[in-house]
């Protein structure tokens, strides 16, 4: 007879398996076989952190194993399985699995994850229905006025989506607080742009793009009117106009004409209306009651490619060609990349993309130091930083270089004030940015920026663990598991032991059982980057500044006053200096010293990451949303076109705008399986 406890653990087995059958996966039985032996496995050994009750990290392992197929929360199952590598999970103290039992459970996740067959799989996505970004927005209006106004500077701040981008989906609303702005911001537009006297050459030029067609003895005011109007509302809503909307925006000109408005201030009246429409600040495409994917058509496709390569409405030329049908031939396609990327208006995936996905964008903003007590972080410095890792992203695309530029360049750019400020190297006058050759290999590449150093620093002292999970994470993509609860920095009793280097403290800080086996995989990564300082100046050496008693010891005295003194007291200090060891190794054992060293055993040994996580961050750029398992088949295709093109990036490119899911969409409530 079977205990009342089995029985039930028999019916929620069978339960499981039943869900997973009727889901699709009894299709493929070696899966549903996977997940029956999974389930009470780690129903036995998890699910009391990750179960029905209690859900840490907001995982909840019981509902999880019932989502068919286990590569749909990929980055989840990922999570666990690097978990039970170390020994995160369970965690220390809770009763643990044998031996057998989690290598088992590490067997049958890796298999069925590694083995899935993604050709089971058709499903482009379906991006929803979004608003432009607070820079598509200014970039629109700077490309439909012929002037940049960027009315958005005191905008929200724009929020980072699940993609990792602010041009992600589930962020892109429009709400109420946002639409008042909008409204504000379409007065203030029209009035700067097109004023009702124009004085300087960019009013003139704004005019000549606005009004097309001027009312004279051959041509009525309806007719100019229709005309202007309907070339200015199609480029607005990046596509053509339908007879209705025509017919509105005509009657809302025949309406302010009536009221006693001049032709061109009724113009501009329904210009304004037009800047607030949710066709002009929604970026739409069309939906199809299909039970397959569909192609999207020539302007949708027109404005995905403009809004990727540039952040901005399609031009003049990409307009004609969707609109003579020739736009989604491939070799045309190809044709309009290569001429996108030598447009200037490309430098947004330098100033955009780049800089959201390796963080730079917050040089300046959350990442500085107060010029009172460091006057030589400026401003213009911090300007410099970021302009140099997005132009030198830039000349990575613009000159076809392969990816691994991006780890290992000869090359940089740099102003006076940076060359000499931070990188110690002369003979760069001026403030302008240009390119120069780096002889030095611990300098070159992306890992060599002060802008990523000073990312990856604390305030005003380096930090291995967040560079050695940045290049863990947001290099490579392989982030490591998170953090256990109420893990902080260095305790107040080892930030003081003076007589210790930061690696030794880390390295003591690191050594209890339950953070060993992360940090072990982290910090020597970081380590290995510890000859730059926290803002990316090169050292030999940490600088120990403690006091001591006598003068005669001391390379430094102050005087202060004290309140419990009457009288000025001096206070003695001594610099110590103790060299730096930046010896590291990678996950796998490859030992290496210093930047140079990290940068070779990255190229070496872990290139296929670091192409895998360059593709997937660019082709989630272009989709505006993060990407899902259905999307793993156009990686694929993608590393596979850059192995057969000395993995350059114009080829990737190219083969983003020619993906899947870039050229086709699928209903989002429609189930592949």
């Amino acid at each position: 007879m079977i205990g009342a406890k089995n029985s039930n653990k028999v019916k929620l087995q069978l339960f499981v398996v039943t869900v997973l059958l009727m889901s699709g996966i009894g299709a493929r039985g070696q899966e549903a076989e996977v997940v029956h032996e999974l389930e009470p496995l780690l129903a036995e050994n998890c699910a009391a952190c990750h179960g029905p009750e209690t859900q840490t990290a907001g995982i909840n392992l019981t509902s999880l194993i019932r989502e068919a197929p286990l590569v749909k929360n990929l980055e989840t199952w990922r999570r666990v399985i690097s978990a039970l590598e170390v020994g995160k999970m369970p965690p220390p103290g809770a009763p643990q699995p044998t031996v057998a039992a989690r290598a088992r459970m590490l067997d049958l996740l890796r298999n069925d994850i590694e083995n899935f067959d993604f050709s089971t799989i058709d499903n482009p996505g379906f991006e929803l229905m979004r608003r432009l970004t607070h820079t598509e927005y200014d970039n629109t209006i700077r490309d439909l006025f012929g002037v940049r106004l960027d009315v958005t500077e005191r905008f929200p701040v724009e929020l980072i989506g699940n993609s990792g981008f602010e041009n992600s989906s589930n962020t892109l609303f429009l709400q109420s607080s946002l639409m008042e702005r909008y409204i504000g911001a379409a007065q203030t537009i029209v009035d700067l742009a097109l004023p009702a006297e124009p004085i300087t050459a960019a009013h003139f030029r704004t005019r000549e793009l606005i009004y097309t067609k001027i009312p004279d003895s051959i041509v009525s005011e309806k007719e100019a009117s229709e005309i202007v109007l309907s070339n200015f509302l199609s480029q607005a809503y990046r596509r053509p106009l339908i007879d209705e909307e025509l017919l509105v925006a005509t009657q809302q000109f025949t309406l302010a004409r009536s009221n006693g408005l001049s032709y061109e201030s009724s113009i501009k009246q329904v210009i304004q209306a037009a800047l607030i429409s949710p066709k002009f600040l929604l970026r739409v495409e069309s939906g199809r009651e299909s039970l397959v994917s569909y192609q999207i058509n020539e302007w949708e496709l027109a404005s995905r490619l403009s809004y990727f390569l540039w952040a901005t409405m399609p031009d003049r030329e990409l307009f004609d060609l969707a609109a003579e049908g020739r736009l989604s031939d491939p070799i045309v396609m190809e044709q309009q990349v290569s001429r996108m990327l030598r447009d200037e208006k490309a430098n947004t995936l330098g100033d955009v993309f780049a800089a959201q996905w390796l963080g730079f964008h917050n040089v300046g903003t959350r990442i500085w130091l107060d010029p009172i007590d460091n006057p030589w972080c400026t401003d213009s410095l911090m300007t410099a930083m970021r302009d140099e890792t997005s132009m030198f992203f830039m000349s990575l695309v613009r000159d076809n270089l392969p990816i691994r530029t991006l780890i290992d360049a000869d090359f940089t750019y740099v102003n006076e004030e940076l060359a000499t400020t931070l990188y110690n190297i002369e003979g760069v006058v001026g403030d302008h940015m240009r390119r120069i050759e780096v002889s030095d290999s611990n300098r070159g590449g992306i890992l060599g920026h002060a802008s990523i150093l000073a990312l990856t620093s604390n305030y005003t002292t380096t930090s291995p663990v967040k560079r050695g999970v940045y290049v863990l994470d947001t290099i490579l993509g392989t982030p490591p598991p998170e953090p256990p609860p109420n893990v902080g920095v260095l305790s107040q009793e080892l930030q003081e032991m003076r007589e210790m280097s930061f690696r030794e403290k880390v390295e003591m800080h690191s050594s209890n059982e339950y953070c060993r086996g992360c940090h072990s995989r982290i910090d020597p990564i970081g380590f290995s980057m510890e000859n730059f300082s926290f803002f990316g100046q090169w050292r030999d050496t940490y600088d120990f500044r403690v006091r001591v008693d006598s003068e005669e010891e001391a390379d430094e005295s102050i005087v202060i006053n004290t309140e419990s003194s009457p009288e000025p007291v001096t206070i003695h200090f001594k610099t110590t200096k103790r060299r730096i060891s930046s010896q590291g190794s990678l996950p796998d054992g490859e030992v290496f010293d210093g930047p140079s060293g990290l940068k070779q055993a990255l190229l070496k040994d872990r290139y296929e990451d670091l192409v895998r996580q360059v593709v997937s961050r660019m082709l989630s750029y272009s989709l505006g949303r993060q990407l899902e398992y259905y999307d793993e088949p156009a990686v694929r295709s993608i590393i596979a076109a850059l192995e057969e093109n000395e993995f350059s990036f114009q080829t990737l490119i190219q083969k983003v705008v020619a993906s899947y899911p870039f050229r086709y969409k699928k209903n989002l409530h429609r189930e592949i399986h």
